[in-house]
């Protein structure tokens, strides 16, 4: 048994290092004396023996109209792992190169829908962690969809001390809403740029996410997290802060 045992460890099943240690016993001999010997069915032992020959372990001959087989040099089997080491070895860059590709960090893409979805993401960027948020394109759509969510999402923003950066397009709407809500821009800083073009749109940079919302009468959202994408949008952000006014 702790012959089988090895044989086991090598790849072969019990039955195939029956037959195996069997016809190695014998020597020359016919498959019905190794199922004799094995205790295993004629039938099964000769899909057996056609496995190990086809693994090299066993070979044949004809004799007087017969088949006989023969145990491979036990020694063979330390050819065989000799093969597979130089196998794996000559496959091995290739391999790595696989698991390079299939270890590089794709983005993650995820939808929020509706009033729920979009307070979903506005509590993302507090629970997050995060001391600062970026934002542009914004003319507080935010506060006609949700507003009492809204006074309340500031209010616990100002008490986390998290300061938001925000660029608005430079519309009269913008910059009423931003006179009348000074309340809510406690810990903001903002400007105006040089667009004068009321949209619900928005897009918000924090951490290493990137969320761009739809501020419609459903509303939407797409957060898309990816380091690269992110430090991207801040790059683009602060150029365009440059650029920008003050009310």
């Amino acid at each position: 048994m702790e012959l089988i045992q090895s044989l086991k460890k090598f790849g072969l099943s019990e039955k195939e290092g029956k037959v195996y240690l069997s016809c190695l016993e014998l020597g020359e001999t016919t498959a019905s004396d190794i199922a004799i010997k094995s205790n295993l069915p004629r039938t099964l032992v000769y899909d057996i023996l056609e496995r190990l020959i086809d693994l090299g372990l066993i070979s044949y001959s004809i004799k007087t109209h017969k088949k006989v087989f023969r145990a491979s040099d036990p020694e063979e089997f330390l050819t065989i792992v000799h093969e597979k080491e130089e196998a794996i070895n000559e496959a091995l860059p290739e391999l790595k190169r696989l698991q390079k590709i299939k270890g590089v960090k794709r983005p993650k893409v995820e939808v929020y829908e509706g009033k729920e979805g979009m307070k979903t993401i506005m509590n993302d960027i507090l629970r997050s962690g995060a001391k600062e948020f970026l934002a542009y394109g914004s003319s507080r759509s935010s506060f006609e969809v949700i507003p009492a969510f809204m006074d309340e999402w500031h209010k616990q923003r100002i008490k986390q001390k998290v300061t938001m950066k925000i660029l608005y397009n430079n519309t009269k709407g913008a910059r009423e809403k931003a006179r009348k809500r000074s309340e809510s821009l406690k810990y903001a800083i903002y400007r105006f740029m040089p667009i004068e073009l009321e949209s619900p749109t928005a897009t918000i940079i924090y951490q290493n996410k990137v969320v761009l919302q739809s501020w419609t009468k459903d509303p939407f959202a797409v957060l898309i997290e990816d380091e690269q994408m992110a430090e991207n949008q801040k790059r683009y952000f602060e150029e365009v802060w440059k650029r920008s006014k003050k009310l």
